[in-house]
């Protein structure tokens, strides 16, 4: 085909690239990424960027389905032994802080910026960005 055969197509409200790159950014408190550095909050490794409580995470999984099976995903947990959360969390989309960048580190480039406001309060925004 030449050049000249090729149309034009164009969507209002839409962006488009062509471009490989990948980038990822959550915004959060500085209590919240304090908690999320320490170990206690969780994040999705590649979904929503949302940093989420031990107790968050539990109703997350709770609410769990195996859709082959059409059931709850995570029958007969006790969700007060520490070590069957984890274990849950292990195979999970979700991770500590450790993990998170961790994973993201061998891929991408990261970053951490904070920003105190004129009230005080200080906000983190962290994330990472490369081409895959």
């Amino acid at each position: 085909k030449e050049i000249n055969d090729m149309k034009k197509q164009i969507r209002r409200g839409v962006f488009e690239t062509n471009s490989s790159s990948t980038h990822s950014i959550t915004m959060c408190s500085e209590k919240e990424y304090d908690e999320f550095e320490k170990g206690n909050m969780y994040i999705e490794r590649w979904g929503s960027h949302k940093l989420y409580t031990k107790e968050e995470m539990i109703e997350k999984f709770k609410q769990a389905v195996n859709w082959r099976k059409r059931e709850p995903k995570y029958l007969g947990v006790d969700w007060n032994n520490d070590d069957e959360f984890n274990r849950v969390l292990e195979e999970s989309d979700y991770c500590t802080s450790e993990e998170y960048w961790n994973n993201v580190s061998e891929e991408y480039e990261t970053f951490e910026e904070s920003y105190t406001g004129a009230n005080g309060e200080t906000v983190y925004a962290f994330g990472y960005y490369g081409y895959n």
